[in-house]
């Protein structure tokens, strides 16, 4: 079982970080950079976007984590690919972490996008960015 991990978008300092703790009660949580044992600080909850850890891992050699939110590039053995967002479809009963069918309008899965990628000899799966360090690799695929 994967400990549960996260990483947070700080709307003020319009930065990607870690997240070392949070605090639900007194609602802040503490973030960092590289490395956890320098330069760690607190943001309250409502100054950045949490984003949970899939436990899934890219098929790069540096094999990215794949987290809510991250673009991902779905590529099959032919070379055809789409562009899509994890997202969390909890709210929409399916408790899942999954690519919307509005990106990959043309393909067809059986099951949750991301399992038959990382169960599928002819699909690879590649972390390009996320939605708020790098939106504009979404230009014209929405």
């Amino acid at each position: 079982m994967n400990k549960p991990k996260f990483r947070a978008w700080d709307k003020i300092n319009q930065k990607m970080y870690q997240v070392s703790s949070i605090h639900i009660e007194d609602e802040y949580m503490y973030l960092f950079d590289k490395n956890i044992y320098e330069g760690e600080f607190t943001r309250k909850n409502e100054d950045v976007i949490l984003m949970q850890y899939t436990g899934l891992k890219d098929d790069s050699e540096e094999q990215f984590e794949i987290y809510e939110k991250s673009i991902v590039k779905v590529v099959d053995n032919q070379g055809d690919y789409f562009i899509g967002v994890v997202e969390y479809f909890a709210d929409e009963n399916y408790p899942a972490f999954d690519i919307h069918a509005k990106y990959y309008k043309g393909w067809y899965f059986e099951s949750n996008v991301l399992s038959e990628a990382k169960q599928n000899d002819t699909l690879s799966i590649y972390v390009i960015g996320d939605i708020y360090t790098t939106p504009e690799l979404l230009s014209g695929v929405e």
